[in-house]
């Protein structure tokens, strides 16, 4: 793990909250000229600690308005098909999130669509033909009471 200094924390920190921020407005919050504030966060992009950049888009005026969890349990954890099943689920664009998890089922899927038909569609079409597919569950959110991708430092 790099080791992060106060500064380099103030930094992220600022990033994290407003994406927008120029390097003068980082540089002024954080304490420092723009010249040092811009090797810090170059040296963060080179370590890997800052991925890069996005805007975040409100789904629900783009009409996306429904969340679905679902829970998959796998036939077997074979690495060929494990890796069958992963790539499967990255080309489809509606799962936000795919978690691998200890329990009851193998993988919870995050999954963005514009109503109920769009994820029948989508489940008659992708879901029950992904690779490995034993069981599933799916259950409607029906609110988001917290959405964050902030690391909290």
């Amino acid at each position: 793990m790099h080791k992060l200094d106060e500064i380099d924390l103030r930094i992220l920190r600022a990033m994290q909250g407003d994406g927008k921020l120029t390097i003068a407005e980082i540089a002024e919050r954080v304490g420092l000229s723009q010249s040092p504030c811009s090797r810090r966060i170059a040296k963060l992009e080179s370590d890997g600690i800052i991925r890069g950049r996005q805007t975040l888009l409100d789904a629900k005026k783009l009409g996306y308005g429904t969340l679905i969890i679902v829970r998959i349990k796998l036939q077997t954890h074979d690495t060929k098909m494990l890796e069958a099943f992963k790539k499967a689920v990255r080309g489809i664009p509606e799962i936000q999130i795919a978690l691998l998890v200890l329990g009851d089922f193998d993988y919870y899927l995050r999954i963005m669509v514009r109503d109920i038909e769009h994820y029948q569609q989508l489940l008659q079409r992708k879901l029950v033909s992904l690779p490995g597919v034993r069981e599933m569950q799916s259950s409607v959110i029906l609110d988001v009471v917290k959405d964050t991708g902030s690391v909290p430092i």
